[in-house]
């Protein structure tokens, strides 16, 4: 085993090739500086290439896949070459972390709700949006019995949070309130997650450009509890995906680009998203920090 990763790497295994020293930049040029490997419970983090496929025949697709989004009813078509050239494209954003919006102009096909997803069960092979809302609902009576015990005044948003759980009948809106109730119960600030303007706010566009990652949502004046004019998401100032159906769906959509674009998580949403992939998601689950393991052992108590 003395020179297991020599051989891997002299067959071209690109989870070793990548961080080899001849691969990184000057200033990265060392053994243990900037290692690329599977921090997320990610089952295909750097695939190899199909069978009979190189760089350059995937390429080819990629350019064709450009013409192909652009066309009516190629659905099918670009799926299938979506899945193609995973290898490439997953290279390319380990390897390089490419910009995000000039990513984008190279795929515009990924940035799709349902490229997100399938790209995601590339990766972890999970589908992500019927996990993430079967399980929040699931979970959603103990939450909020766990919930109402918080005190201070993180106890008191939460409690006008529970409000609307318990009063709407708009199930969208029963898992925005409680999403945004976890996000406060961890200790952490919802606002950093979601982040809301009135559409008659001329600052949005520039608050966007400050934001690293996130969701925004703009309210319609005078609408009721839930109603919004658009919901997006935003990565390093370039809105990646809008017209989203609700806040939760756009929560699971944003697991999603995070695990596509092999981004972060942001440390100031470290414990939710924690909390989103290991006991929602159930991907490398057995490893807890304690905060987030006191949550899911009193959720584990209320259920029985």
């Amino acid at each position: 085993m003395a020179n297991y990763r020599t051989k891997m790497r002299s067959i071209g295994c690109p989870e070793v090739t990548l961080n080899s020293v001849k691969n990184k930049s000057s200033d990265e040029c060392f053994p243990a500086k900037n290692v690329k490997k599977p921090k997320k419970a990610e089952v295909n983090f750097c695939p190899d290439h199909p069978s009979g496929e190189n760089a350059e025949s995937l390429e080819k697709l990629r350019l064709e896949l450009l013409k192909d989004v652009r066309q009516r009813n190629s659905t099918a078509v670009v799926r299938e070459k979506m899945s193609k050239t995973f290898s490439y494209r997953r290279r390319e954003v380990v390897q390089e972390s490419p910009v995000v919006g000039d990513f984008k102009m190279k795929w515009p096909a990924l940035f799709q709700i349902d490229e997100i997803g399938a790209e995601f069960q590339r990766i972890t092979t999970v589908p992500f949006e019927t996990t993430f809302m079967a399980q929040l609902d699931s979970l959603v009576p103990q939450l909020a019995f766990v919930f109402k015990k918080k005190g201070g005044v993180s106890g008191q948003k939460i409690a006008k949070l529970l409000k609307i759980l318990h009063e709407a009948k708009n199930v969208h809106l029963k898992r925005e309130a409680i999403i945004k109730a976890l996000c406060l119960y961890l200790g952490e600030d919802d606002e950093f997650l979601i982040r809301e303007y009135m559409d008659i706010q001329g600052d949005i566009l520039q608050d966007q450009r400050n934001t690293r990652m996130g969701i925004y949502v703009l309210k319609r004046e005078g609408g009721a509890l839930g109603e919004y004019k658009d919901i997006g998401i935003v990565v390093d100032g370039d809105i990646v995906l809008d017209s989203i159906k609700s806040v939760a769906q756009a929560c699971a959509v944003m697991l999603g680009v995070i695990y596509a674009l092999n981004l972060a998580y942001p440390r100031e949403l470290k414990y939710y998203y924690e909390f989103v992939q290991k006991v929602l998601m159930q991907m490398d689950g057995a490893k807890l920090s304690p905060k987030v393991l006191g949550l899911k052992n009193k959720i584990l108590g209320e259920s029985k």
